[in-house]
């Protein structure tokens, strides 16, 4: 089975996060899993659509080459709205020390 892909249909203006939720239908994570190339005995479903990756997963993928590591980061605003930027600049300062690249973007 080929990869799942969806499409992209922009909406102006931006609606509700929860009108976002409601408008798709959520894979069932099995269906990611497979176009991940994941083996089932490699992860522990959690219902439908969530699963626990096992650190087994790691020796399959031994001598199959660097990838990419991606951090996704959503910070909560404070009442004021001070601290979120300059703690996620902080975060990937850190990472650029110790991985010598990183970017910040939004």
């Amino acid at each position: 089975m080929g990869k799942t892909t969806r499409k992209l249909e922009v909406a102006s203006p931006v609606p509700a996060d929860i009108d976002i939720a409601n408008s798709v239908e959520p894979l069932h994570i099995s269906q990611i899993a497979e176009d991940l190339n994941l083996s089932p005995q490699h992860y522990d479903l959690y219902g439908k659509y969530k699963a626990k990756v096992l650190l087994s997963v790691l020796d399959e993928l031994k001598g199959s080459g660097d990838g990419y590591y991606v951090v996704v980061g959503g910070i909560t605003p404070t009442p004021l709205g001070e601290g979120k930027s300059t703690t996620t600049v902080g975060l990937c300062q850190l990472w650029g020390l110790f991985l010598i690249k990183s970017y910040a973007g939004r």
